[in-house]
């Protein structure tokens, strides 16, 4: 079996967010399954800087791209595993000069169609080139970024000759690549194509995505469930119900050869469930890093994060206060974003000097010691695809309290409502009063030393490995033979 698998970032080489990390993973996990992998990704300025072993293909095309022309080329690079080949479609204009990946000082890039029609397009014209050593059986796109892959292999005589299996799995809904109308003509494609993919006098690229596809998924079976509902569709519920013959959820993995407390290298203390005394060594460790009164019965409730409206920080703002004000916490928070959010975070460690610690960077070493070091990790997401943040804390034995949403639900057992199973704390009314209920639970658990300690070890045991994943996307692949 032969899969092509597109995507506009991929970890170790270009990340903004969790598909990333996806596209990192799932692939390698599948190279086990499949004969051949192939993953397209763009050539961004960043991967180039890496000064990557790369070996440039005697492949160039020539795309018109609205009223312009632009050339491209392509660079392979093999990989560790002898059937993972990743391809980088390069164009110096659309790729290689932009600082970022989508956006600049909060903007999107202006000609971010382009950008990706050409990169769609362009990872097709490589593909008919590969494809003299076989053709592919699949197809596997990611979000909006590559949702035209399916429409254009949909309408290209080469591809109806030799027709791949699509799969399109939807990271996040909420975006969905949309377009004004007068940038149509963008597309290259018959005119005739906007109502399909039109809404309210726009067009969106995701629409392509789930009309010109064999199967759907999502990152998590409920969030499979919740997007063909007017609260959590955005705009799309009638498309997708529409569609939910062909709709699946799989949970996203985690790589635990990176979040693993065992073998950790960025934490102060390695720990297991056979022992953990690591632990209480990493909780030391944090409150010293952040200057917090060193205490080892105070719970430290924690929050890495993207600071939005979708993560629901404005109740942790309304909730952590009064849990210091009552001196039953201390608080840690790892994140950027809205910077309106940041003042408020920068100025309740103010408030709080000796148990408030507030990091508004990007560090990836200092997630995992707050992994380790807290007690209780705090995800009262709005929204939640999938979730990773929770199942790393799983496994670090810190106990999740969050919102019953998407990836979340599917991976937290709510121990108020399975005291012999849970794993964590669930409220299911996104209100501040039902927020703070459930951490209340959680700090009175934490004073029974014998129960809380169950519950980590429960956490701990739970496998979310990106195997299972794998599994379950394999069986999708076969429903092709």
């Amino acid at each position: 079996m032969r899969v092509a698998m597109f995507a506009s970032e991929m970890v170790p080489y270009i990340k903004t967010g969790g598909l990333a990390d996806v596209i990192g993973s799932l692939p390698r996990a599948l190279a086990e399954k499949c004969n051949q992998i192939d993953v397209f990704i763009p050539y961004y300025r960043e991967i180039e800087r890496l000064k990557l072993p790369l070996k440039k293909l005697n492949i160039n095309f020539n795309l018109k791209i609205g009223s312009r022309k632009y050339n491209g080329a392509v660079f392979k690079l093999i990989t560790d595993l002898q059937n993972l080949t990743i391809y980088f479609i390069d164009n110096y204009h659309f790729f290689r000069r932009r600082s970022q990946l989508y956006i600049k000082d909060g903007y999107d890039y202006h000609d971010n169609l382009a950008r990706f029609t050409f990169f769609c397009r362009g990872s097709l014209e490589v593909i008919k080139h590969l494809s003299s050593s076989g053709s592919y059986d699949i197809f596997h796109m990611h979000d909006w970024q590559t949702a035209l892959i399916g429409l254009y292999a949909e309408i290209s005589d080469f591809f109806q000759k030799n027709s791949p299996f699509r799969i399109y799995t939807i990271h996040n809904l909420a975006y969905q690549g949309k377009f004004s109308r007068s940038h149509f003509h963008i597309l290259g494609i018959d005119s005739s194509y906007f109502d399909s993919l039109e809404y309210w006098g726009k067009f969106i690229l995701m629409k392509a995505g789930i009309l010109f596809s064999d199967i759907i998924t999502t990152v998590s079976p409920t969030y499979a469930q919740e997007i063909q509902t007017k609260e959590y569709g955005v705009g799309l519920e009638k498309l997708l119900k529409q569609n939910r013959s062909k709709i699946s959820g799989i949970l996203n993995g985690v790589d635990y050869n990176i979040w693993n407390p065992e073998t950790d290298r960025y934490i102060p203390s390695n720990y297991s469930i056979d022992d953990l005394s690591g632990k209480a060594i990493c909780k030391t460790a944090l409150q010293q890093h952040f200057l917090l009164t060193e205490n080892p019965t105070i719970p430290i409730l924690s929050v890495v994060s993207r600071l939005a409206w979708q993560k629901g920080m404005e109740l942790v703002l309304k909730v952590v206060p009064k849990l210091l004000d009552q001196n039953k916490i201390q608080f840690v928070l790892l994140g950027t974003g809205d910077p309106k959010l940041e003042q408020q975070f920068n100025e309740l460690s103010k408030k709080y000097p000796s148990k408030v610690g507030i990091a508004l960077t990007y560090n990836d070493h200092l997630a995992h010691q707050i992994e380790a070091g807290a007690d209780i990790f705090l995800m009262p997401s709005r929204y939640e695809p999938c979730g990773l943040n929770d199942k790393y804390s799983l496994r670090y034995g810190t106990i999740p309290v969050a919102f019953n949403t998407g990836g979340l639900a599917d991976s937290i057992i709510d121990y108020s409502t399975d005291a012999n199973r849970g794993t964590g704390f669930l409220f299911k009314t996104y209100d501040e009063s039902h927020f703070i209920s459930a951490i209340d639970k959680s700090l009175k658990i934490f004073q029974i030393e014998h129960e809380w300690e169950q519950i980590m070890l429960r956490g701990m045991l739970q496998d979310f490995s990106w195997q299972n994943s794998a599994d379950a996307y394999f069986k999708l692949y076969q429903t092709r033979i």
